[in-house]
Formats: structure tokens, sequence, C-alpha cells
């Protein structure tokens, strides 16, 4: 078996866990640059699946090459629709809201916002900004008051940055619940305690991470939010609240270092013996036994 992991940085932890899991069973893997990569280089010669491991930031060039490499038949943990749909705030925004689930109240405005347009909105001060390119915290503010909302807000419309304002939910008093959710089933999931003085909950903010036992509430959730995207594969992030869990966002390609860490659940090879059933059907039993290594 051959399997392509698509990511700009080999070195990251879930790349090395990767390939650490392939070779423990008997299978290839390569890793390829989706910035330069074309679905017809020799390096997918005999790939069986495709790991799309790039951030929101590469999602234009990423997005082709997963499609082009789905046109030649290459199976992957989530196609290229899906990925796109979980990194569009305001498509999965209206999948989330379709599909009925709990979500803070969130507003994106349509042009420059002005202190009437916030004034009106169903929420106060303080709240949250997120930009669209965020990813692990990065982007996401706390906004205190009205001055520093406006000017935020222009400094991002100068720069042609896309945003939504939400609702700040400060019972939650600084963590979340992350829930890894693969092939509709919550495989392991941690809580994340934000480090003092910061209001996001992100590992690579300093959070520190612990393993957590979700509630039937919160895993119903998960599976439901993963599935209105179309994706096989996601990292939930939920808020409990005194009202039940609120769904705050869906990564479509998670890291999973502090996940491994806090719960000890080898998530590398829960996702190759994943692929390694997707790709059963189509290259027949022998060759899956090789990736799970029977």
């Amino acid at each position: 078996m051959k399997l392509a992991v698509l990511s700009r940085q080999p070195a990251l932890y879930a790349n090395r866990r990767l390939q650490q899991a392939a070779a423990a069973r008997g299978a290839a893997l390569v890793i390829a640059d989706p910035l330069h990569a074309d679905a017809d280089d020799a390096c997918f010669e005999g790939v069986d699946a495709v790991i799309p491991r790039f951030t929101p930031r590469w999602q234009a060039a990423g997005g082709r090459l997963l499609a082009g490499l789905a046109a030649r038949g290459l199976v992957s943990v989530n196609g290229a629709p899906a990925l796109a749909l979980a990194r569009d705030r305001v498509r999965s925004t209206a999948r989330f809201l379709g599909a009925g689930l709990p979500i803070p109240e969130t507003r994106r405005p349509d042009g420059m916002p002005d202190a009437a347009w916030l004034a009106a909105l169903p929420f106060g001060f303080p709240m949250v900004l997120k930009r669209d390119d965020s990813a692990q915290g990065d982007g996401v503010l706390l906004l205190p008051d009205a001055a520093t909302a406006l000017a935020r807000m222009a400094e991002l419309a100068c720069k042609g940055v896309g945003f939504q304002l939400q609702e700040y939910i400060a019972e939650a008093a600084g963590s979340d619940l992350r829930l890894f959710v693969l092939g509709g089933e919550v495989i392991a999931a941690m809580r994340r305690i934000a480090a003092p003085g910061e209001f996001r909950a992100n590992v690579h903010l300093g959070a520190r991470a612990e393993a957590y036992a979700p509630s039937k509430d919160e895993t119903t959730l998960a599976i439901k939010a993963v599935a209105a995207l179309g994706l096989d594969l996601g990292g939930v992030d939920i808020l409990r609240t005194g009202h039940g869990p609120l769904l705050l966002e869906v990564n479509a390609c998670p890291g999973f270092e502090a996940l491994e860490a806090a719960t000890g659940c080898d998530i590398a090879g829960k996702l190759l013996d994943f692929l390694a059933s997707r790709i059963l059907p189509q290259n027949g039993a022998s060759d899956n036994q090789n990736i799970r290594g029977n």
C-alpha cells in the first residue's frame, strides 16, 4: 500500500506519526507539498489514498490538488468539497444551523459595520471576532468594547480579510472540549484549559490538555457536526454550558499531538486503519492486510 500526505511541513508531529504508523503496517508514505505538486506527478504513482494536512491558508492550491487526485480514483480521508465547505465559515455555519445544531449567536457584517450595527446585535461586549483564516487560535480576538471592535474591523476590511462576530460564552471560563471524530465515531476526546489571562483554549497558546469522557449529548453533537459537513474526520470544538453543549467549530485537518499525549489513543494508527477499510473494496483484502499489519 502507498499513501500520500498533502502538507507543506513534513516535520510536523502529525506527519511524523503518520509515517511511523505506515511503517508499522508495511505501507509506503510520501509527503507532497500542495503548493507545488500536481496530480500527475511521479510521487503519486501507485498511491492508493490521500490524507490532506494543509492549513486553510493553502486551501485553494491544496483543494485543487486533492480534487485532481480524487479524479484519478484515489481515496481521501476528507474529500475536496467537504474540506472546502468546512473552511467556509458562512456555508459551514449555515449547515450547522440547517441541521439544528446549537451554536453561539453569530453574525457576519455585510460591508463595514458601524456603531449602530454593533448595538443591534443580539449579544453584547465582550464579543469574539474570528477571522476567516484563523487557525490554532491565531486570528481569534476578544473585543471588549465598540471602539476596539470598530478599529479591528476597519483594519480587516482594509486588508480584504473576512470575519464574523460571535457571542462570548463567559461561563465556559476559558475551557473547551476537543472531540476527534473518525468514521462516524468519537475515538478520543480531551478538555483544554486556557493559560492564565487567556480566553482561547488552544494548546499552541499555552493551554493544558487532559483526557475527557464526553457525555452522550456532546458525543452526538460532535458526530452530527462532522456529518453536516460531509467529513470523514473532524476535530470538533465544543463549549460546555448550563444549557447544554454548544458547537464552536469543526477542524477538517486537526492536529493530534496533544490528544495522543493526553489520552494515549493511537490516532495515527486508527486513521490509517480507517483508510484501509475505505480502500478495501477497490484493492482487495490482501493489500489491506498489509496496511493494517495483520
